[in-house]
């Protein structure tokens, strides 16, 4: 159950960076293909982890094996991390 968690919530914080850093591209007037897309990716995987946290009858058989649970945790610990720094530096 936690790395059912922890799966979900990783998938949302990839989808929150990826959507946020083309959201900020596109409200400052910078509209092209790529920060659309990433903007379009990144509210699709939040849309995507809500539908199968509320939404999908048994979304815990789905669940994929442990490694690639733990390198979508660490990638989006990076992401994070990546973010702000671009903030702060």
């Amino acid at each position: 159950m936690l790395s059912a968690r922890l799966w979900y919530a990783s998938i949302a914080v990839c989808g929150a960076i990826l959507g946020g850093m083309g959201l900020s591209s596109v409200v400052s007037g910078r509209i092209a293909l790529v920060p659309v897309s990433l903007s379009i990716g990144g509210v699709g995987m939040i849309a995507g982890v809500i539908y199968d946290v509320f939404i999908s009858s048994s979304s815990l058989d789905t669940m994929p094996d442990t490694r690639a649970v733990w390198i979508t945790i660490v990638m989006a610990a990076i992401g994070g991390l990546a973010g702000i720094w671009a903030l702060v530096g």
